[in-house]
């Protein structure tokens, strides 16, 4: 996480914080010292008691199990998030909390949360590491919910929590198997990464989603948090770790729900969800799967101005060999913002297809005209253009 990403992130969570003890803070607030002192040395709650529902699972590792009404009630998954031959059952979210934020050999996982769809509820368990010398044991229960399930699904997955997940299975001597691996990072980048900040977990949540969190914590102070209870042997922030870990893990599902709907439900979805998602992106990708979604949506993009998926619409045309809608994109795309796809693309189509030198440099001569930024290398490939369509024309011309 960038130094400004940080900044933004403390002082959000600082104005929480403070909005939080002020609704909290009693009418009398003027307590006398002994009060106060009687207060502060009073003990932290502790975040593993039975009454939060953790329970021991070996010497050096406690879980917690929580049932919530499951989301995916009921629901057609895409084929694209659940692959033909697996059942909803097969799914299992999950989410990592590590000592670093790398993926190499000295980063270790201390607390996994994990959820899957049991009949009409959400289930939810968390992994908890007490101390590294029970690494063994810890991965040796947590391998006992990973076994029950065939695709894994995550944000960042692919590229951080399973890389790390493997690394201390293999430095335990204990094999890791994840069969398939559905990443929603990947999604969220395809359908908003235009259209937000950036695509976080934490920024998707709020923007596409629409959860708002209380007062959380950001994921770079969870290494630090987690070292501070193991040479003090005090819980410290450990509860925010554990609700921030857990809510990690329920937003994977809700994420799923909204991208799965898009994907399925098509004009269905969430508003927040398709009004800010990257139509161009999603038409391109559906053209080859729903061709009339896929066309619908590219057009509609366009129509809002965006050239991005005019050019996608136009090359689909292209190779279908609908040529009347290709040059009609082309042509309002050049008139309209003086595209310099567009221009080419037309004295492209004249030059080879209607063997028409004229119309082809009148379209080169045209793009020059814009006086557009153009790099050396594309300039010097119209510069070529032009000169070799004056030899066509003129040829043409004299034979006439």
């Amino acid at each position: 996480m960038s130094l400004e990403k940080r900044l933004r992130y403390l002082d959000r969570a600082l104005r929480q914080q403070r909005a939080v003890q002020d609704s909290e803070e009693p009418a009398d607030s003027h307590r006398g010292d002994a009060e106060t002192r009687d207060s502060a040395q009073s003990p932290r709650r502790d975040p593993f008691s039975s009454e939060g529902g953790w329970e021991a699972a070996g010497e050096y590792t406690l879980r917690r199990r929580l049932h919530f009404p499951s989301p995916l009630q009921g629901a057609r998954i895409s084929e694209f998030l659940l692959p033909p031959g697996y059942a909803p059952s097969d799914l299992l979210f999950f989410d990592t909390e590590t000592t670093g934020l790398s993926g190499g050999a000295g980063n270790s996982v201390f607390l996994v949360g994990m959820a899957w769809i049991d009949d009409q509820m959400l289930e939810t368990e968390q992994v908890f590491l007490k101390d590294f010398p029970g690494e063994g044991e810890f991965l040796s229960v947590l391998n006992g919910r990973l076994a029950k399930h065939r695709v894994f699904v995550s944000y960042n997955g692919r590229a951080f929590d399973a890389h790390v997940l493997r690394t201390r299975f293999l430095l335990n001597r204990m094999e890791l198997t994840l069969e398939k691996q559905t990443d929603l990072l990947y999604w969220s980048r395809r359908l908003w990464r235009r259209t937000l900040p950036d695509c976080s977990l934490g920024t998707v949540e709020r923007e596409i989603l629409g959860i708002v969190r209380g007062v959380d914590i950001a994921g770079f102070e969870v290494p630090g948090i987690y070292l501070d209870f193991l040479r003090s042997g005090e819980p410290g922030r450990l509860d925010a770790v554990l609700e921030h870990n857990l809510q990690d893990v329920r937003t994977l599902v809700d994420l799923l729900v909204t991208i799965n709907t898009i994907l399925v439900s098509r004009e269905k979805a969430p508003e927040a969800a398709v009004q800010r998602a990257d139509r161009a992106a999603l038409g391109s990708f559906f053209l080859s799967r729903d061709e009339r979604w896929g066309v619908e949506l590219l057009k509609s993009s366009f129509a809002g101005g965006d050239e991005g998926a005019g050019r996608a619409l136009s090359l689909y045309y292209k190779r279908r060999g609908a040529w009347r809608e290709a040059i009609d994109l082309w042509k309002q795309m050049a008139s309209r913002r003086k595209s310099l796809f567009a221009g080419i693309e037309l004295a492209k189509y004249f030059e080879h297809r209607e063997r028409d030198p004229e119309q082809a440099l009148a379209w080169v001569r045209t793009i020059l005209s814009w006086q557009l930024p153009i790099d050396r290398c594309l300039r010097g490939d119209l510069s070529h253009r032009r000169q070799r369509l004056l030899k066509k024309a003129n040829r043409r011309s004299s034979t006439l």
